[in-house]
């Protein structure tokens, strides 16, 4: 497939970013017909956030500007879906799903700075995930008992699975080239020849 030329994907981009916004604030429109009402605050963080996501890509080539662009664009649209009351659960039942939407820009972030899936992107992204499906099955009652019970039931779960994702870790680490074959950049050996060097 043929390259496009810069103006070409930033035209494409833009249109892309208009689109959204569209549909942003086209959104009270049909939330009305469901008598539901969207209010102002989150439309104004997904606008603020499609447009800080739409500068960090022309613009800004920072990863911090690109994730809070996004995770302002991503958590403003699912406020204003939960606010217009066209899903069943409120706030108090979906409030993790902003913690899943955290790890979801985390990843996105790694994958469009690097053009690759880095381990250190990777994990806290996994982390935030599973930490958000976790709380979600408490918000949502899936788990019919309180979370401080469940906790004091089930701590000794927590040092297990730690000490599992740190062994995955450290062999992911040790050989990183069977793993993500195309990062170089991530391996002990890199560090010791580097610490060799100096």
């Amino acid at each position: 497939m043929k390259k496009l030329a810069a103006t070409t994907l930033n035209i494409i981009l833009a249109l892309g970013v208009v689109c959204i916004l569209a549909g942003i604030l086209l959104f009270p429109r049909l939330a009305s017909h469901f008598n539901a009402h969207v209010e102002t605050w989150t439309v104004i963080l997904t606008v603020v956030g499609a447009l800080v996501f739409y500068f960090s890509l022309v613009k800004y080539s920072s990863a911090l500007v690109f994730f809070l662009g996004l995770y302002a664009l991503l958590t403003g649209f699912l406020f204003m879906i939960i606010g217009s009351g066209l899903v069943p659960f409120g706030i108090e039942g979906l409030w993790p799903v902003s913690i899943i939407l955290a790890g979801f820009s985390v990843l996105f972030t790694g994958i469009t700075k690097d053009r690759r899936i880095r381990v250190s992107y990777l994990f806290p992204s996994v982390f935030l995930i599973g930490m958000g499906f976790y709380f979600l099955l408490f918000s949502l009652n899936l788990i019919s008992m309180g979370f401080r019970k469940w906790i004091s039931i089930f701590w000794p779960l927590f040092p297990v699975l730690l000490g599992i994702c740190l062994i995955i870790l450290f062999l992911i680490q040790q050989n990183p080239a069977a793993h993500f074959p195309y990062d170089k950049s991530e391996s002990l050996e890199n560090d010791f020849e580097e610490d060799a060097k100096e």
